[in-house]
């Protein structure tokens, strides 16, 4: 592990996008994007996807420059084509119309297309939750074919198929739940990849079908799991079908279907319920109860949703952030290939 101070991280990496052809705004964005998500301890979301990223500009599979485009609109809903752009930059656009759709409709319900990584989306529900709005954030993709087996088989039908949802208060900057349909994230097996750990039981089937905990299996034919059995493979498949039909691409992760990833985000505005500050109190209420509830053995605290998230970001703050060499050494060589060299900064000299 190499430990770097966020700021410096994203300088680099900012440098790196810039150089491989990405707009600096552009590049600034996706470098904050992918920092805070290590920030917060989602290091499956954060910078080890530089390469991959990087890959994907240089392939021509997304366009750095491309600019998303509003196919179908009405007063509270809309389908966004984002022309094989960048997902994060994409998503945050298509996050700021549903709450301006919300904020003077009182809901605002958008659909995303054709667009490559859009990153964590909890970033997204925090997004929304600080302005003051309910918000629910699901995605499917990558459309070229799929990594998670629904319940009772062994060969995918399915993606990661994550889900989000964001609630304003006051005790934190927002509430929030944010997890994969799978028993991981692709990006937790890569991150065990790069630290060279093993992975929980039950999260990877091998080619044969076989449970296994080596996270390389990934690369040769294996499957992840849906979480919760039948639960979490009906939920994958809700998330399928929402995200694929309601943005009119397929139901399904087609390798013939040339975008990438789609997305399902609503907001809704709470004083179209309640005034704001209630609904803040409220879910500050909701937070204390949890605190309050007993206790398991071994349990040293009871959080509520996003919380550790909120506590690692003050720590990696602080502390800095602990990026696996192999993660690293992907930025450095993704700089290299572009002629922009990227280093650790100067160590203090005794």
């Amino acid at each position: 592990m190499v430990y770097i101070q966020a700021e410096h991280l994203k300088v680099c990496v900012e440098r790196v996008f810039t150089a491989a052809g990405v707009p600096r705004e552009r590049a600034l964005q996706v470098a904050e994007s992918l920092v805070e998500s290590n920030l917060v301890g989602h290091d499956s979301h954060g910078v080890l996807r530089v390469g991959s990223y990087i890959d994907a500009i240089s392939s021509g599979s997304v366009d750095p420059n491309a600019e998303s485009e509003i196919v179908r609109s009405s007063a509270t809903t809309a389908v966004i084509d984002g022309r094989r752009g960048l997902g994060i930059i994409a998503g945050r656009k298509a996050m700021a119309l549903a709450m301006a759709k919300a904020k003077e409709h009182d809901i605002g319900i958008v659909t995303l297309r054709n667009v490559g990584h859009t990153g964590r989306m909890g970033e997204y529900a925090v997004q929304a939750a600080r302005e003051g709005f309910v918000c629910s954030i699901m995605a499917a993709g990558p459309r070229a074919g799929g990594m998670v087996a629904p319940f009772g088989a062994t060969s995918p039908a399915f993606n990661t198929n994550p889900m989000s949802w964001g609630l304003p208060a006051n005790c934190y900057p927002a509430i929030y739940v944010d997890f994969a349909t799978s028993m991981a994230a692709w990006g937790k097996i890569q991150a065990a990849i790069d630290r060279g750990d093993s992975i929980p039981e039950g999260w990877l089937l091998d080619v044969d079908g076989r449970p296994t905990t080596d996270p390389t299996r990934i690369r040769n034919g294996g499957t992840l799991v849906a979480f919760g059995q039948h639960k979490g493979s009906g939920l994958a498949f809700l998330v399928e079908a929402l995200c694929g039909a309601l943005s009119g691409v397929s139901c399904a992760p087609l390798a013939d279907y040339a975008g990438e990833y789609v997305l399902l985000m609503s907001a809704i505005r709470v004083e179209a319920f309640q005034p704001l500050d209630a609904f803040r109190t409220r879910i500050d209420g909701l937070v204390d109860a949890i605190h309050a509830a007993r206790k398991a053995e071994g349990v040293a605290e009871v959080f509520a949703p996003g919380e550790k998230e909120w506590r690692t970001r003050e720590k990696r703050l602080c502390e800095g952030i602990d990026v696996a060499e192999a993660a690293w050494e992907r930025i450095v060589a993704a700089g290299a290939r572009y002629g922009c060299p990227v280093s650790l900064p100067a160590q203090p000299s005794e």
